[in-house]
């Protein structure tokens, strides 16, 4: 195809569009209104997967020793396992402090006197890289010399991993589901715009136009419906996600949503993305239909 082909079948389409100005009208805010759908559920379902598996990263594994431990040696050995991200060490009186604290922020001072000892044991805490080695860590943790007792909160983590994994997989198979409803609203739709048309393919038929070439325009129709409804939602969605985080970070600060500059580019360039890709195939479904009907 050399470069006056292209000019024309550009020229070609262009003219279509403003030919069939309601017509595309319709069709860019189908394809707006079906990809806003799908980026709020793709935003709510990445937000809850990630503030699921945040408050698994916040779980840490306490690793209580011996008296007579070599607190060099625990910590070193802890070190040498690569799934291991953050080892910090707690005194038994910074222990002891942390407790009086939880009891109702009692003096140090008191509870030494009710005890007679401290008898809280002197311990490193822990924080894997990956909340699902926790277990394997707690595990290689309870072999080494000088270590008492392991302790996490093994249940609350494993419910917490279990309904991120969740999430995700709903999530994969609720997009692909919405990605076909989408596609089929979107075929739909173009397909009107084609049957509105059928004069004019007929009529390139009749002079000799393969299919293939009728075909072409079409899809740069599709392509350009899609980037002004991928544009439309970007818009109306980010704009509405930038308030939602706002509002969020003012009033619900224990909450974590993924918002910065380089996702919400990446998320409109997606968006623009899946708007040509469900435009392109969208036509091509539809035309290649009716093609086939005639």
């Amino acid at each position: 195809m050399n470069l006056s082909m292209v000019e024309f079948l550009l020229q070609q389409t262009w003219q279509a569009i403003r030919r069939n100005g309601l017509m595309s009208l319709a069709t860019s805010s189908n394809m707006a209104v079906a990809l806003l759908i799908l980026s709020t559920f793709f935003l709510a379902t990445l937000n809850l997967q990630h503030m699921a598996n945040v408050e698994a990263r916040k779980a840490n594994i306490t690793i209580d020793m011996a008296d007579d431990a070599d607190a060099a040696k625990v910590e070193a050995e802890l070190w040498g396992d690569m799934r291991v991200g953050e080892v910090r060490s707690r005194s038994k009186d910074e222990a002891l402090e942390e407790y009086a604290e939880i009891m109702g922020g009692g003096d140090t001072e008191e509870f030494l006197a009710a005890l007679g000892d401290n008898p809280l044991p002197n311990a490193f805490i822990v924080r894997p890289k990956d909340p699902q080695d926790m277990a394997a860590i707690a595990k290689a943790a309870r072999s080494i010399e000088g270590v008492s007792d392991v302790r996490y909160k093994e249940q609350v983590t494993g419910k917490l991993l279990t309904l991120a994994r969740g999430i995700k997989i709903a999530g994969v198979v609720a997009a692909v589901l919405m990605s076909a409803a989408t596609l089929l609203i979107v075929s739909t739709t173009i397909r009107l715009t084609i049957y509105a048309r059928r004069r004019e393919i007929r009529i390139m038929q009749l002079v000799g136009a393969t299919n293939s070439f009728i075909r072409l325009p079409f899809i740069l129709e599709g392509a350009f419906h899609g980037v002004m409804g991928g544009a439309v939602s970007t818009i109306l969605v980010l704009a509405s996600y930038s308030w939602v985080h706002a509002y969020v970070g003012q009033h619900l600060n224990f909450m974590e949503l993924v918002y910065n500059s380089t996702f919400a580019v990446l998320f409109g360039l997606g968006a623009m993305v899946c708007g040509i890709l469900f435009g392109v195939l969208g036509s091509a479904i539809g035309l290649h239909s009716y093609l086939r009907e005639i």
